[in-house]
């Protein structure tokens, strides 16, 4: 047990610069409260990012997703605006929709109220009646939403403490060399984790994993990394040459897809690793983009939204098809052997005797560059502060 004043003292070590910086304490990948904190102080507060818009193609394609125990639905209206509604009616609170589809109106399923894709009832059956009642008042809620390179972000509070160029900075300046915002998902794929959210982004944000928990499917394929750029803004990104393809295991890279249109030779046979706090991270190479979402269901397991992208023009390739399993095939790789190490960490940080370590300073570098971003969030939090004389 760690009380919040030891807690903090811990959490100013992962301040400290990417040589010296401590990892961010145990107790912060295992405890409830510590995740209640997280919720209000790292998604509710700030813009997040949901994931690339490209599956949502024409007006009226949608999906839903539940965020921090929110039910969503993303939807392109008629305009070909993306926006994010809650997935509740107002009539008397009925869940509108289900999946993803296509729909040229959202119907609550219980007593048929229908809204537009903008949102605005258009239809309450049997309302004649009700006292100063007017549908043109009455509208789904919706949140702040804005997209930026084909990746859609979300803030689910009013007041907007930054918008969100001010939060993400020279995000768009750092990734100009990759025409993300045209790239097309061609595979979505859900599953739950036992880990906690942040050592799943984590894992993925790391090199120095590679030799040992991929040591024959893609731990060759990666060369030390540069360290990272330079950030304003509330993410990460570290930038590595490839001894091949990094979007496909080693013993398949006869399979490689073209090259996305329009890259600079100075980005061919590269990955970018990227990871947009809190809970968002992709790796763009010279022919794919896969990204990573991640949402807490406990302090110890989460949900993860997968997604792969590729260039229009590869997807029309008549090889497309087969080609890609390859590609698929090297993701789901990848994660059948983080998984076990990362159930395997969980236990460990649920070890009452575990410490905060050390990071290696270029190979977790992206890893180090979060730590101290949710450590400031943290340490200057009104919820962590209030609870000073609390155990967690």
């Amino acid at each position: 047990m760690v009380d919040n004043l030891n807690l903090k003292e811990k959490l100013k070590n992962c301040l400290k610069s990417h040589d010296a910086s401590s990892c961010i304490p145990p107790v912060c990948y295992s405890n409830e409260e510590i995740l209640e904190i997280e919720k209000d102080v790292l998604f509710k507060k700030q813009w997040i990012c949901i994931g690339h818009v490209s599956f949502l193609k024409k007006a009226g394609d949608y999906i839903t997703k539940e965020i921090l125990d929110t039910p969503v639905i993303i939807i392109r209206d008629k305009s070909k605006k993306i926006r994010v509604f809650a997935n509740v009616c107002r009539h008397r609170s009925a869940k509108l929709l289900e999946g993803k589809g296509n729909t040229s109106g959202i119907i609550c399923p219980f007593h048929s109220w229908s809204y537009n894709l903008e949102g605005r009832l258009k239809g309450a059956p049997n309302m004649d009646d009700a006292k100063s009642f007017k549908k043109d008042e009455i509208s789904l809620k919706e949140f702040h939403s804005e997209v930026r390179l084909g990746l859609c972000f979300v803030h689910f509070e009013n007041n907007l403490e930054k918008n969100l160029d001010e939060q993400i900075d020279n995000f768009e300046n750092i990734h100009s060399k990759w025409p993300m915002e045209t790239l097309i998902s061609t595979r979505e794929r859900t599953f739950n984790v036992n880990c906690n959210w942040k050592a799943f982004l984590e894992v993925f944000n790391e090199y120095y994993h590679l030799p040992y928990v991929h040591p024959e499917t893609i731990g060759d394929v990666y060369k030390l990394p540069n360290f990272p750029d330079t950030t304003n803004g509330a993410f990460t990104s570290q930038f590595g040459r490839t001894s091949g393809n990094g979007a496909l295991l080693e013993n398949e890279q006869q399979f490689a897809l073209p090259d996305m249109p329009g890259l600079s030779s100075d980005v061919l046979n590269s990955v970018r690793y990227t990871w947009i706090f809190p809970n968002l991270t992709f790796a763009i190479g010279n022919d794919a983009l896969w990204i990573y979402e991640v949402h807490p269901l406990n302090s110890h397991s989460c949900k993860v939204f997968q997604t792969t992208c590729f260039p229009e023009s590869t997807v029309k390739l008549s090889s497309f098809e087969k080609l890609s399993k390859q590609y698929y095939h090297r993701m789901d790789a990848a994660i059948e052997e983080d998984i076990p190490a990362l159930e395997n960490q969980q236990a460990g940080l649920r070890n009452p005797y575990a410490e905060p370590g050390r990071f290696s300073p270029l190979l977790e570098a992206n890893v180090v560059s979060f730590a101290n971003w949710y450590s400031k969030k943290l340490i200057g939090s009104d919820s962590l502060s209030l609870s000073t004389n609390k155990n967690l």
